[in-house]
């Protein structure tokens, strides 16, 4: 993901123009596939070494921040790690005993006076190992020193795709608000949707026009805490919307002292580097599932249900629906979430129903100070209590 000092965007009258790239361009192509070749060959070398490398093949070339924005996406999708032969800091303990047990050291061999290869050896002979690779691994955990395992990074094309995206991604971290419309969407690519939404538990109201759903999705510049955890979530959510095949997006966003709007669709060129599966599901869903199913109460559990409508316009998605022969009720599961947010829901479910749906709240994940709950609500701290939701469910149960 880009940082912000990496961000490329232009504001003009009240809008923002990220900088993409053309996957097509073949100077950008040039530049990418340079990028991967470096890393893709250092398998085994140190990071700081790659970076370097990197640093070598820029020279003069102008165009530093989009090289920087395409390598750390790079780096992100490598693996590295510590290679010593028992971990660094055991290491350094060991060194340092050595060397105070020998005394002062010389920098170079003198007759009678120990140096720092004469400590080394002396470690690697209580280890069993070489003595040659110790000064490396001494300090092998510092990232810089790590050493490159994997590169997943695919092709210069799916790196400036990516890259694309990945603008984006880094101008919603700091959006107030989303506002999404998914035109028509097939039952499939919905619960593809929400699954997303919910999976990354995002603050969202959702509402229908004609055969559109459209969603409402709170920025992390609009809560009042957890916004880096929570600019993360959103960020990781961005790549299912781009799947669906017919979409939308309009936000506010903060850019230094100004507000302005960005609007994307699926003519904007984006493209995702996730697979088109969205099979998801939360730990507290999991947890849930299993343990509700443990109770063997007769009731059905049905994941990931058909979103339900709400009045002339809303739209509720549960997690879970419970049958038991003709009775039928919901569990929905918020993960962030506001006082007001709770207020604005319970206030539909009194209007416009589905009187049979439960609502189950984290503690963990509440954005405003905590209250007590109304009757409608099962909170939970890390597991819902399943006993809790099936005696609800006997109690708001109806014929569906």
């Amino acid at each position: 993901m880009l940082t912000g000092d990496l961000v490329r965007a232009t504001v003009k009258e009240g809008k923002v123009k990220p900088g993409f790239v053309s996957p097509d361009s073949e100077r950008h192509k040039e530049r990418a596939e340079d990028i991967l070749a470096c890393v893709k060959a250092s398998v085994g070398r140190r990071r700081v070494e790659i970076e370097e490398d990197l640093e070598a093949i820029l020279g003069d070339a102008v165009d530093r921040k989009l090289f920087d924005g395409l390598a750390k996406l790079v780096f992100d999708s490598c693996e590295f790690a510590t290679q010593s032969p028992i971990t660094p800091r055991e290491l350094r303990q060991r060194v340092w005993l050595e060397s105070a047990r020998r005394g002062p050291l010389s920098p170079v061999a003198l007759e009678g006076v120990d140096t720092a290869a004469d400590v080394f050896a002396a470690v690697a002979a209580e280890l069993g190992v070489a003595p040659t690779g110790l000064p490396d691994a001494l300090y092998a955990d510092l990232p810089s020193e790590q050493r490159l395992t994997r590169c997943d990074a695919e092709d210069a094309t799916w790196l400036l795709h990516r890259y694309n995206l990945a603008l984006v991604q880094a101008l919603l971290f700091s959006a107030t608000h989303l506002d999404i419309r998914v035109g028509t969407p097939t039952p499939a690519r919905a619960r593809q949707l929400l699954r997303a939404i919910k999976f990354n538990q995002l603050c969202f109201t959702a509402t229908r026009e004609m055969e559109d759903l459209i969603f409402r999705i709170d920025g992390p510049a609009s809560l009042f805490s957890q916004t880096t955890k929570y600019g993360l979530a959103l960020a990781k959510f961005l790549p299912t919307l781009v799947l669906q095949p017919s979409w939308s997006l309009s936000a506010i966003v903060e850019i230094k002292r100004y507000k302005p709007k960005l609007t994307l669709d699926q003519d904007s060129g984006l493209r995702s580097h996730h697979a088109d599966v969205g099979v998801y599901e939360t730990r507290e869903a999991e947890w849930f599932r299993e343990r509700f199913e443990a109770l063997e109460s007769g009731w059905t559990l049905e994941k990931d249900p058909t979103p339900l409508i709400q009045g002339p316009d809303g739209v509720v998605v549960p997690d879970f629906s419970f049958r038991k022969g003709k009775k039928v009720a919901h569990l929905e599961i918020l993960g962030f979430w506001r006082k007001g947010s709770i207020e604005k829901r319970l206030a539909a479910i009194k209007k416009h129903g589905p009187s049979n749906l439960i609502l189950a709240v984290s503690k963990r994940y509440c954005v405003d100070e905590a209250e007590a709950m109304p009757d409608q609500v099962v909170p939970f701290a890390e597991v819902i209590p399943a006993k809790q939701v099936l005696e609800r469910v006997e109690k708001v149960a109806k014929a569906g």
